[in-house]
């Protein structure tokens, strides 16, 4: 009886996670998948489990990400809230289904910045499964001052 709401589940998080993110205005490209490079410092890492599906069929785990860029303006830097949600299903196998790249604090990451999320996955030819997922932004705030 769970199976199906796993499946939908499953279905719709990878479909929409799988859709080429939007770009700000001023950041376009031919193809529209290629996003804006940035240097992003963690500061701060965090993961809970989910309990949004049947623990005997799947596990999905939250990460949540804060961190800033400095931006090409002198002096100016964004902080943003960031998060991702990888799935592992038991069946028929156990697989994850949708992965989150590992993060850690006090460490620089080059990632490129799309209009509702960052890419953090290295540029490579991949081949999924699994599928690999972009961390949402939450949150951003311009911050005036870049002082470490």
């Amino acid at each position: 009886m769970h199976r199906p709401l796993v499946f939908i589940f499953l279905t719709s998080t990878v479909l929409g996670l799988a859709q080429a993110p939007q770009r700000p205005s001023g950041e376009s490209t031919k193809d529209g998948t290629e996003g804006t490079p940035i240097t992003f410092h963690v500061t701060s890492v965090r993961q809970e489990d989910l309990t949004d599906c049947d623990p005997a069929k799947c596990s999905s785990k939250k990460f949540t990400i804060e961190g800033y860029a400095d931006t090409r303006r002198t002096g100016s830097r964004t902080s943003y809230v960031l998060t991702c949600t990888e799935a592992i299903v038991y069946e028929p196998t156990p697989h994850i289904s949708v992965a989150c790249i590992r993060l850690h604090a006090s460490s620089d990451y080059d990632a490129k910045r799309f209009a509702d999320s960052i890419d953090f996955w290295p540029d490579e030819h991949y081949t999924p499964p699994p599928y690999r997922v972009l961390y949402s932004i939450v949150s951003e705030k311009e911050i005036s001052n870049a002082s470490h």
